[in-house]
Parts: C-alpha cells; sequence; structure tokens
C-alpha cells in the first residue's frame, strides 16, 4: 500500500460520512412528514393513526437497533454498510407498493431503523473510531450532510410530489441509495486498518464495561437532553408561537437561523474537543439551550424567537459533535458500535416520550411558555451537575475480560 492511498483514506472517511447523514434523510422525520397527509388521504388514517403507526415503528427500530447496531463492531465497514443500505432501499420499495397500513409499517420500520438509525450510526461510529486527534473537526465535518439534507431534500420532495405524485418518490429514493451504494463501499475499504492504527492506547471498554460504570448512567441525562427538549418543543411549537404572540411564518423563518447555527455550532465544538476533550465539555454545551429556552419564556418580541432558534441550534450542533467523541473518550473504540446503538435506543425513546408528555402537559393547562421555563431550568442544571461525571476516571484501566 503506497503512501498516497494512506493519505487518501482519511478523506474518503469522511466522503462516506457526509454521504451517509446526507442520504439518512430519507429516514428522518422532517423528510417522512412530507408524506403523511398522502398517506393519511391514501389509507383513510386519521391524523391518530398515523401519528400511533409512525411511533410504533420507530420506537420498534430503536429497540432493534441494539443488536443490529453492534454489527459494525463484528464485520468488515463494506459488508455492514451493504447490509444496510439495501435493507434501506428495501424499506423505501415498500412504501413504494404499500397497498395498506400494514407493509406501510413495515416500510416505515426499516427507513427509520436504517435512515434515522444505521446510516448516522455508520458515519459517526466510523469517523470516532478512525480519527484520534482530529476527532473532533472530523465529527463536525461529517455531520454537515445532515443540515445539507434538511436544506435539499424537502425542496425536492414538495416539487416532485406535485408533478409525480409520493409512490414515484418513494421509487427514486430506492433508486438513489442503490446507486450510492458502490461508492460507499469504495470509500469505507480499509477504514478497520486506519482504526487500528489510530487508538491503539485507549481502553477498550465493552458494553457489559459500560453498563457497570456508573459514569455512564451520570452523563446519560446530559447526552439526552437535547434530543428530548428539541423534539417535544419543535412538536408543539404551535402551541409555544400562539403562547407567545409569534406568527409561523416567524418560526419558519426562524429555523433558517437554528440551521446556520446548528452547523456553526457543531464546527466549534468539533474545534474545541481536539483541543481540550469531549469529556471537558460535556458541561458546558447545554448552555445555549437553557438561554434559548429561558428567553422564550420570558419574552415575546420577535427578537426572543430569533433567540430560541438560534440557541437551540448552537446546542443541536454542539451535541451532534460531542456525542460523537464522548463514548470514544471514555470508552475506547474497539466496542464503540455496540455502545453509540445502545445509547441511541435510548435517544429514540425519549424523542417518542416527549412529545406525549409535553402534550399531555399542555392539555392539562400548563402554558407553553411554562414548559420552556422548565426546559431551560432543567438545561442549565443538569450539564454542570451531572457532566462531571465525564472527566473521572474508571476505578479500573484494565480491559474487558
Amino acid at each position: 500500500m503506497g503512501p498516497a492511498e494512506v493519505s487518501a483514506r482519511p478523506q474518503r472517511l469522511l466522503g462516506l460520512a457526509f454521504l451517509a447523514t446526507l442520504f439518512s434523510a430519507f429516514g428522518q422525520t422532517f423528510f417522512v412528514g412530507l408524506f403523511t397527509d398522502a398517506w393519511r388521504t391514501e389509507f383513510t388514517l386519521s391524523h391518530a393513526g398515523m401519528g400511533s403507526l409512525y411511533s410504533g415503528a420507530t420506537l420498534l427500530s430503536g429497540l432493534v437497533i441494539v443488536q443490529v447496531g453492534r454489527g459494525i463492531d463484528r464485520m468488515p465497514l463494506p459488508r455492514y454498510t451493504t447490509g444496510a443500505v439495501l435493507a434501506f432501499a428495501l424499506g423505501c420499495a415498500l412504501l413504494a407498493l404499500a397497498p395498506g397500513p400494514a407493509l406501510l409499517f413495515v416500510g416505515i420500520f426499516l427507513i427509520r431503523q436504517c435512515g434515522q438509525g444505521l446510516m448516522g450510526h455508520i458515519a459517526m461510529t466510523t469517523i470516532a473510531r478512525s480519527f484520534h486527534q482530529a476527532r473532533g473537526r472530523a465529527l463536525a465535518v461529517s455531520q454537515l450532510g445532515f443540515p445539507a439534507g434538511e436544506a435539499l431534500f424537502p425542496i425536492l420532495v414538495v416539487a416532485g410530489l406535485e408533478d409525480w405524485g409520493w409512490r414515484a418518490l418513494w421509487w427514486i429514493a430506492a433508486g438513489a441509495l442503490l446507486l450510492l451504494l458502490p461508492l460507499l463501499r469504495r470509500l469505507g475499504e480499509g477504514a478497520s486498518e486506519t482504526a487500528a492504527q489510530e487508538d491503539v492506547q485507549a481502553r477498550q471498554a465493552s458494553r457489559r464495561d459500560v453498563l457497570r460504570d456508573g459514569r455512564f448512567y451520570a452523563v446519560l441525562p446530559v447526552v439526552l437532553t437535547t434530543p428530548f427538549v428539541i423534539t417535544g418543543l419543535f412538536f408543539h411549537q404551535a402551541a409555544l408561537a400562539e403562547d407567545r404572540g409569534w406568527p409561523m411564518s416567524l418560526l419558519a423563518t426562524a429555523f433558517v437561523v437554528f440551521a446556520t447555527l446548528q452547523v456553526l455550532g457543531g464546527l466549534a465544538m468539533g474545534w474545541w474537543i481536539d483541543r481540550v476533550g469531549a469529556r471537558q465539555l460535556l458541561r458546558f454545551y447545554l448552555l445555549p439551550m437553557a438561554a434559548g429556552c429561558l428567553v422564550a419564556s420570558q419574552f415575546s418580541s420577535q427578537a426572543a424567537a430569533i433567540f430560541y432558534m438560534g440557541a437551540m441550534g448552537l446546542s443541536a450542533g454542539a451535541g451532534g459533535s460531542l456525542g460523537g467523541a464522548l463514548w470514544a473518550e471514555m470508552y475506547g473504540t474497539r466496542h464503540l458500535g455496540a455502545i453509540r446503538s445502545m445509547q441511541h435506543a435510548l435517544m429514540v425513546v425519549s424523542t417518542a416520550a416527549s412529545p406525549v408528555l409535553f402534550g399531555a402537559l399542555l392539555d392539562d393547562g400548563v402554558a407553553a411558555s411554562r414548559l420552556a421555563l422548565g426546559c431551560g431550568l432543567y438545561a442549565a442544571v443538569i450539564g454542570p451537575l451531572c457532566g462531571g461525571a465525564a472527566r473521572r476516571e474508571p476505578r479500573s484501566q484494565e480491559g474487558p475480560a
């Protein structure tokens, strides 16, 4: 293997990660949500029925990934990627063919499992495992595929729905994934050798070791706060807008600020991770979110709405880079796939729970601004209170038995 191939490998892995996060969009809520009205009409589903079907498929995918996600630790990356992409394309094809809610459920399960789950899992695990000194910046660059997909695909879907219909778009998605697969396989070649060269000195904890480590349970609430709060508040954004007197058009515009600062937050956090480490930064990354929620709870001006969305974007972007690096720093990379898939399953459960919990509180008469206040206070406290546990060293420095 020549020097040119060695030096090119990190760029290839970054390319793989970016494309995986970009095309994960086909399984993300913002993308799938563009089709729900068509599905409700086609299959005579109520709003509650469509929501229950979607939530059930998402929760099932979160449970299954605990086992499926650990396969990336045991199998060559090109083979693992092939299985994930083929299952992803199958899910898209089943949605295009679905004659009723049953097959629709199976298709949604597959695209959530492989798109929202495995594509990001492949990207973040591969980068965290293959980069050491520049891990933070590499994670920040690779996750740029997420906002790129959010900016690109909704425009294409809205235009395509009018011209071709929803079934044709899912056939196109399936075909795009199959065309992408050879490139992803090529980009993923040699990833295991790169990982072995980069992180040979790290402690290599197994998932069993992690479950026995009190630090994991201490930092988990900090890691899960961002998806829990953002999902809950964004799902009920209409209630918050009504409470604060914000027109929905204002929040739609503010999403541009959210996306922009999400990118900047991820890049800035990646740079800081490479300087001081993810474990040192865990205590602080929720502070922008805390400030944004507190401002939204107390002020009704349009500037408050912009500040709220921008602050949420900062913490969301920082959390993406931080989450990719934290487990590798704490537990090594040999079993990183198993550890990340376990955390991902818990994240899915938390994001399924927050819309229900927030909705119940709203139904009980709790004002949306009070929900924002509670989220802001919680975010301000939980990071400094529990995030410091990540800096502690484990009781034993030995690897798994």
